[in-house]
Formats: C-alpha cells, structure tokens, sequence
C-alpha cells in the first residue's frame, strides 16, 4: 500500500486544474490526485474512492483547495503522531468544531476573505469537520452514507459515523488555502442534507458543526439562511 492518497469530487475541471493540481506536491507528482466525476451525492462519489484506493490513509479535498509546498510530509507527520497517541483516530481534518461548538483549525477562506480560526492546541478532538479536506484512516473501515443528499455535512456525518464506532475525529494543524465563494442561502442541497441529518441523528442531537448546529428546531436554519439571502440579496 502507499502511505498516503488524494481523491477529489469534480464538477469544474478549470478551477480543479488552478488550485488542487497546482499544488506543488501534486504537481511535482508527490503524490497523485484521482478525480470523480457525474456522481450525485457525496457519499457515492467517495465511497468509490474508497474501494479504489491502496493507500493508508485517502485524503478527500475539493477541487478548490490550494495545499502550500510541503504540505504531504505535514500531513504524514501529524498522522503518524495520531496513530502513536491516538491509536482509535479514524478521521482527521484542518477545521471543525468540538463538542462546544468551538471552532478548531485554520484556513484562509477566500469566500470570508479572511483566515479563519488559528491553530493552537492541535490537534484536537472534534465532534464535525468542515468537507474543504478530510482525511480517512482506511484500515478504519469506515464508509460515507451514500443517502446523504447533495454535496453537504459529509464532515459532519462521517465524524459521527466514526464515533458510533468507537473511532475518534481530530483537526491536525495544516495551513491551506480554500478558494472558496461566499456562502449566499442555506437552501437547496444544503438544507436537504441539514434535514436528513436531523433525522438520522435525533438520538445524538444537537450536534455542531462549523455552518449550523443540527438541532431538533430547524428554526435557527431559517433564520441563518434568511441573514444570508439579506446580505447577498
């Protein structure tokens, strides 16, 4: 097996090509990225990545996201720490929550024109992970719900199918850059995968996770959306 793979959903080939494989250890063939294509939701994408993957560890990051030189031997350093200290680990990510709510990690969110969050005190457990890139301990055996609809809060449903199964989830610190567009509304696909969430999940609710809580009222869904529809009318 190699030590460690990359696997991205892609539905923009030009903006995959200007940030993901220009990252100068993709590019320099470090390491090697395998793209998917034409699937519907998150989990059936990754899922495939999965079986197709010999790797020990598959990275999963969207297609824009920017990892600085050096990024790989970082990233292999903070697991190989986890697989010491934290021998249950079975996902890892560069931003999420814990089970306060708090915000853990770093990244510069081009959308937010801002870094957001700091890395101090990593890594850190957490109870949700943003999807920007999220790491998968394959031995761990874990699979993505392929019910999930659309492309949302896979960060948060794989950390709790993780912790169903005795694994745990922690942000590492690695710096990267999210080329991201602003978040505008929370309907659509994102309000879709808020409500199965909700569903699936109501023995373990609230749960938090980086956009909004998934709670027993959608009423703070609403609102937050409502805030955004205002802002970038």
């Amino acid at each position: 097996m190699t030590k460690i793979g990359v696997a991205a959903a892609v539905n923009d080939r030009e903006v995959l090509q200007k940030c993901l494989l220009s990252s100068p250890d993709i590019a320099s063939e470090v390491v090697t990225v395998r793209t998917y294509e034409r699937y519907k939701n998150s989990g059936l994408a990754y899922n495939r990545a999965l079986s197709d993957s010999e790797s020990d560890y598959l990275i999963f990051a969207h297609q824009d996201v920017f990892l600085p030189k050096g990024s790989l031997k970082r990233i292999e350093l903070a697991l190989d720490h986890l697989d010491a200290t934290q021998p249950n680990w079975a996902v890892a990510g560069v931003i999420g929550v814990d089970s306060d709510g708090r915000l853990i990690g770093r990244t510069w969110s081009s959308g937010l024109k801002m870094v957001i969050g700091h890395g101090g005190n990593l890594p850190a457990q957490v109870e949700s992970l943003d999807e920007l890139l999220i790491i998968i301990r394959t031995q761990a055996g874990l699979v993505f719900d392929e019910a999930l609809p659309s492309f949302h809060l896979y960060g948060t449903d794989i950390v709790q199918i993780a912790k169903q199964a005795g694994r745990s989830s922690w942000v590492i610190d690695l710096p990267v850059i999210h080329f991201s567009r602003p978040v505008t509304n929370l309907g659509g696909g994102y309000r879709d995968a808020w409500k199965y969430m909700q569903t699936k999940w109501r023995s373990a609710l609230p749960i938090p996770n980086l956009v909004c809580p998934i709670g027993r009222s959608i009423l703070p869904l609403l609102k937050r959306d409502l805030r955004l529809r205002i802002k970038f009318r």
